[in-house]
């Protein structure tokens, strides 16, 4: 963002937006569950609701956490057509169940994945945007307009809970 527009209190523009953010918002993409295949996906509907939609931007939160609303709900959306597509798929999946996979994806990928779904909404916003986003608790309190204690709260339950699920998920005397 240049510096005229930031002295104005002017919301970037697009091109400023993504290059400033893409990693953030295909990062939050990948936690929140989205299957590898639809993370692009993902990533462009959340800059073009954003673009549509920074007009709206009040600046009352960081452009992060106002981002991380609308990649939250677009990613809610992808992972609730993929769970209908899914089903549809079932068949076909068995069927070919040997088949190989040409994209892996790494093992501490994939647990960081199974931990984020074991944890209510709630918990799993806070503890992404502070654990996994390096934001601070008072940055994450304004963002999603909730009360400080409260991000507190929820991030020590979402630490909790991730510890024991790591616990279960891995093998004895393997280090995660």
């Amino acid at each position: 963002m240049t510096a005229a527009r930031q002295s104005r209190g002017a919301a970037p523009g697009l091109r400023e937006l993504f290059d400033a953010h893409h990693g953030f918002v295909w990062r939050t993409a990948c936690r929140l569950g989205v299957a590898m295949g639809d993370v692009d996906d993902v990533v462009q509907e959340t800059f073009i609701v954003a673009a549509r939609r920074i007009g709206e931007f009040e600046g009352r939160s960081s452009l992060r956490t106002w981002l991380y609303s609308i990649v939250a709900h677009v990613a809610h959306t992808f992972r609730r057509s993929q769970a209908r597509r899914s089903r549809k798929a079932d068949a076909v999946a068995a069927s070919t169940a040997g088949v190989f996979d040409p994209y892996p994806r790494s093992d501490a990928a994939n647990l960081v994945q199974k931990l984020a779904a074991l944890l209510d909404e709630e918990r799993r916003v806070v503890w992404i945007l502070c654990d996994l986003e390096g934001m601070t608790a008072p940055e994450v309190a304004e963002g999603l307009r909730i009360n400080l204690n409260t991000v507190y709260t929820r991030l020590r339950s979402a630490r909790r809970q991730s510890e024991a699920a790591l616990e279960r998920l891995m093998p004895a005397g393997e280090e995660p």
